[in-house]
């Protein structure tokens, strides 16, 4: 009896530490720059444990409040999305940290071209 106490014991503590469910957490922090400006926008990323950081610009509607936006996951990709709508638009500077479990292989961000992430194996 006590051997069948100690095994289930041992199974309910690792059944309890197998918590994979799926998430994507993300914030956003942005700063008005100005006037709009045509040509092709860089995106810069940063990697840690902690996930990835992004940071570009956009040009969005000129009172963009940081919430007209969307992360969603797509297969193994994840797709930003910004909302925009009718009226004046200006340039923002954009930070936008992603936290994904499971991990994903592309991101795509307001529409451009998928960007490839290599992930480190621990």
């Amino acid at each position: 009896m006590k051997y069948i106490s100690l095994f289930l014991l041992v199974a309910v503590v690792i059944c309890s530490c197998n918590n994979n469910k799926a998430f994507i957490n993300h914030k956003l922090e942005y700063k008005k720059m100005g006037e709009c400006s045509a040509g092709e926008k860089v995106i810069n990323m940063t990697s840690n444990i902690a996930g990835e950081r992004y940071m570009f610009e956009a040009c969005l509607n000129a009172d963009f409040a940081g919430d007209a936006y969307t992360v969603e996951r797509h297969g193994d990709s994840l797709v930003v999305a910004f909302q925009r709508g009718e009226g004046e638009k200006a340039a923002f500077s954009i930070t936008l940290d992603i936290d994904a479990f499971p991990v994903y292989d592309h991101i795509v961000i307001d529409g451009h071209e998928a960007i490839a992430i290599k992930h480190v194996e621990k």
